[in-house]
């Protein structure tokens, strides 16, 4: 179990907004549960050692309510049934739909999961697009059976003579940092961490273009915390945000 550091007058605390002030308590007797899997840098799970960008976020927003952090390594189905139940009470980074609704609240948005296209380093500033890419002969690495977001879907079938599939992220990386593909697609958080992992940070590098952003949210059980607890972190993250300590924190995972 991984347990952020106990914040003195967990139970109770008074925050500054702006003009007016307000207290909330800590649910769960100040100790609020998150799950975790192994989807890094968001989330790592390496034996019982449990750490990533989420929970020192999360334990940092709970810290200034005065509260603490409890994550747990659970399997997702376990961790939203859990959520559903109210026996976990903290899920992240994920999307908002009206099903998960009906039993949890939402954050305010945590970040924004933003695809993005990794080309060679140097090649940064040559394309302009995705359809530009295709347009000036790219060879793209895809994972197979992978869903990706902005304009692939209308391109992929005209350009599919120029798209390689493989079965991870990882062989694509390899094959980009070897020149034997011009480009794969991915997450930025989620690929950068691969690129540092496998050495190839001077090799490859993001290009100057989003493909995709949408926002992930921070997700809360109705049944075991409030809707009041989940406003007052989602004021506390906003702050952070506005003071630069936010960025701070995410910037060293990207």
């Amino acid at each position: 179990m991984f347990n952020w550091k106990t914040f003195v007058g967990a139970g109770a605390v008074a925050l500054g907004m702006s003009t007016q002030a307000f207290a909330v308590e800590c649910p769960r007797d100040g100790a609020l549960i998150a799950g975790a899997s192994d989807y890094r840098p968001y989330q790592k799970v390496d034996g019982k050692e449990i750490s990533g960008m989420d929970f020192e976020v999360i334990g940092a927003v709970l810290e200034k309510l005065g509260c603490r952090l409890d994550a747990k390594a659970l399997p997702w189905a376990r961790h939203l049934k859990g959520i559903e139940d109210g026996d976990v009470d903290i899920a992240s980074p994920v999307s908002k739909t009206a099903e998960r609704e009906a039993f949890a609240n939402f954050s305010s948005p945590y970040v924004d999961a933003q695809e993005v296209l990794f080309v060679r380093a140097g090649n940064e500033g040559t394309y302009s697009s995705l359809a530009d890419f295709f347009e000036k002969g790219g060879k793209l690495g895809t994972i197979r059976e992978y869903a990706y977001g902005g304009d692939f879907s209308a391109l992929k079938d005209k350009y599919a003579g120029q798209i390689q599939e493989t079965d991870s992220q990882e062989s694509n990386l390899k094959k980009l940092a070897a020149g034997r593909i011009d480009a794969t697609l991915g997450e930025v958080f989620v690929v950068s961490e691969d690129v540092k992992r496998l050495g190839f940070s001077d090799k490859v590098t993001k290009a100057s273009f989003l493909i995709s952003s949408d926002p992930s949210y921070i997700m809360f059980s109705k049944k075991s915390v409030p809707a009041e607890f989940v406003a007052a972190f989602s004021e506390q993250m906003q702050a952070m945000k506005a003071s630069g300590e936010f960025e701070a924190i995410t910037a060293k995972y990207k």
